[in-house]
């Protein structure tokens, strides 16, 4: 089993049918992949790639004299990752990758060899343009040059090339799950956004990790943790939570709210049964879960105590998590979301009660997802924006006061 033709493959299925990386790699590992030496080097591949998609394209096509078939292509991906930035021997790197391609181009293995020993025998490309630097799509960095400078571009791009550490919400008594997990072994970190944050190394296996059948904890990037604690409840108060799948952040919210009736929106009926499934592991039983259209929520006016609204958005702040966001949007559906997120916050607020409050949350850094989409309503009480770090994910919180 050639793993390269794996995550060939895995990279066409992202990179030129818009499927989604965790999702690719996952059907794989449940199908086809079972060692997890193999998995490891899947995984470390295909993120690879994404990470450094555009460093490595300046970097193999100075070598090339006319444009390769798409399997040889990104072929070449995978072979000057594993050249530049892995530990693979360099005569494994190029010979595995060739191996891969024989069978699917064989007229491309022969371009593909001389390429890649070009790749080993050269230094890295020392001009590169300012997208390729900061591993980001023109539009991308251009959009975040002029909203934010050039320095915090560089910042936001230094951030994403890290893997990130995993990150978990501890419902309760997160001091003493953290000395069980020392105890067991585990190297575990405070994270400074949330009581109930807690860092481990990446890598970590979650469902090895104290308390997991007990529901104690929830995988949850901190900054996320820090939009629920910015929701202001009282006891006893009605709560919504729109766009609740999977279902880490409506958790969170019913165990913080043990006494208050939380009802969880999610509009994609094929979301719901997992999203079930987490709340009944993470013993949220204050919650009812509803299909239902954010734009369009079948509540009456002035019927909630306080909301959450974690839109969908284009995910521009995760990318150190999930690389494959800068390539599975484009400039367009940065505006589609925005009016969609507007119509969204409208409605929420038709139901939110005088008084009450209403968080808007996105996993977004683009202006037109933050400021721009709440700056219009006079019920704006404040605004933050998380860029991304070595520690958190980028984030965008605003409060509205019915």
């Amino acid at each position: 089993m050639n793993i390269r033709v794996f995550a060939i493959d895995s990279l066409d299925r992202i990179l030129n049918r818009s499927q989604k990386a965790d999702e690719v790699l996952k059907q794989l590992m449940s199908e086809v992949i079972e060692e997890p030496r193999d998995r490891h080097l899947l995984h470390e591949m295909v993120y690879g790639v994404l990470r450094r998609y555009f460093s490595l394209e300046a970097d193999f096509s100075r070598y090339l004299k006319q444009k390769p078939g798409e399997f040889a292509r990104l072929a070449l991906f995978v072979g000057t990752y594993q050249i530049r930035h892995m530990r693979v021997p360099l005569h494994a790197a190029v010979s595995e990758t060739v191996s891969a391609v024989k069978p699917r181009d064989p007229k491309a293995s022969g371009m593909v060899n001389a390429v890649l020993r070009k790749v080993c025998d050269s230094e890295v490309p020392s001009k590169l343009k300012p997208n390729q630097r900061v591993e980001l799509p023109h539009w991308i960095y251009a959009s975040w040059r002029d909203a934010f400078g050039t320095e915090a571009v560089v910042a936001i791009s230094e951030a994403n090339q890290v893997k990130p550490k995993l990150s978990i919400a501890v419902f309760d008594q997160r001091e003493a799950w953290m000395k069980r997990a020392s105890d067991a072994g585990l190297d575990v970190e405070t994270g400074e956004l949330s009581p109930h944050a807690v860092i481990l190394p990446s890598g970590t296996s979650v469902t090895s990790l104290p308390g997991f059948d007990e529901g104690e904890f929830q995988v949850m990037d901190q900054a996320a943790q820090s939009a629920v604690l910015a929701l202001e409840v009282k006891a006893g108060d009605k709560l919504l939570d729109i766009c609740a799948a999977p279902g880490g952040k409506t958790a969170l919210l019913a165990r913080r709210f043990p006494n208050s009736e939380v009802t969880a929106i999610e509009l994609s009926e094929k979301r719901i049964p997992r999203l079930k499934e987490n709340l009944e592991r993470l013993k949220a039983g204050n919650v009812t879960v509803v299909q239902g259209d954010a734009t369009a929520l079948e509540f009456s006016d002035s019927s909630m105590d306080a909301i959450l609204l974690d839109a969908p958005c284009t995910a521009s702040g995760v990318i150190r998590r999930h690389p494959d966001a800068k390539f599975l949007h484009k400039r367009e559906d940065v505006e589609r979301h925005s009016a969609l997120q507007k119509r969204m916050v409208a409605e929420a607020l038709r139901v939110l009660k005088p008084g009450g409050q209403l968080v808007y949350a996105v996993c977004s850094i683009h202006p037109e997802e933050n400021e721009q989409v709440v700056e219009g309503f006079a019920e704006l009480q404040s605004s933050e924006k998380l860029f991304p770090t070595e520690e958190h994910d980028g984030f965008f919180v605003a409060r509205l006061r019915g």
